[in-house]
């Protein structure tokens, strides 16, 4: 009898783990297909629906806004859900709350929404594109020294402009008055002697490539 029961139940078992639904769970083709990427107002990613957020994102956090650290009096801090960009945050050791970083976790997340497009580490710094996160990094110690946001891609002279928080505890963007006014250039990071050096974080999809249509688009829509 109890030998009767044990095949029985060995039975079972291997009818049970050899169900299609348990199969399901192991085989690529029955996993769920992700949404096709899209920024998180819905639109195509592309670099000028990007620049479009930024330019939204200016009226709503213009020059001078206070943005600084905890210690800031008054200080806005970055209370916008940022999974994905609090993961690049992280790997810095960098703040996803307060400070530049958080600032620019915020904008991040603001373009490219929460979880999706996740951030991975640009290679060639000619095809920075708008809303990348860009770390400014000590060469004698590896600490951040301060983290901004593009707002274009470096033109023929390897000029770009940015965004970024805790300037003077402040947010900071671009003076169309003056057009070298929150201005970085890849020249100043490269050769030796160099006291810092940039790292690149981009949230665009591998299968969006930089097109370079956004060189020198900042101000040139400001001045249209």
């Amino acid at each position: 009898m109890k030998r009767k029961m044990m095949i029985a139940l060995a039975t079972s078992i291997l009818l049970t783990t050899n169900t299609p639904a348990a199969l399901a769970i192991e085989t690529p083709e029955n996993q769920p297909v992700a949404a096709e990427s899209c920024l998180a107002n819905g639109k195509e990613i592309t670099e000028e629906n990007v620049v479009e957020i930024l330019r939204q994102l200016e009226q709503d956090w213009p020059t001078g806004t206070v943005w600084g650290t905890d210690k800031t009096p008054g200080t806005h801090k970055n209370e916008v859900p940022s999974t994905e960009s609090g993961r690049v945050m992280q790997s810095y050791r960098v703040s996803n709350t307060y400070g530049c970083g958080a600032y620019a976790s915020m904008v991040s997340s603001l373009i490219f929404g929460d979880t999706a497009n996740p951030g991975r580490r640009l290679d060639d710094l000619s095809q920075i594109r708008p809303g990348d996160i860009i770390f400014w990094v000590n060469n004698s110690n590896g600490t951040i020294w301060h983290v901004v946001v593009a707002l274009e891609s470096p033109n023929e002279k390897n000029a770009f402009h940015i965004t970024d928080g805790n300037s003077g505890e402040t947010v900071q963007w671009p003076d169309s008055s003056s057009p070298y006014s929150n201005v970085d250039n890849l020249d100043c990071y490269r050769g030796e002697g160099k006291s810092h050096h940039l790292e690149v974080w981009t949230r665009y999809p591998e299968n969006v490539p930089y097109t370079g249509k956004s060189m020198d688009a900042w101000l040139k829509e400001i001045k249209k």
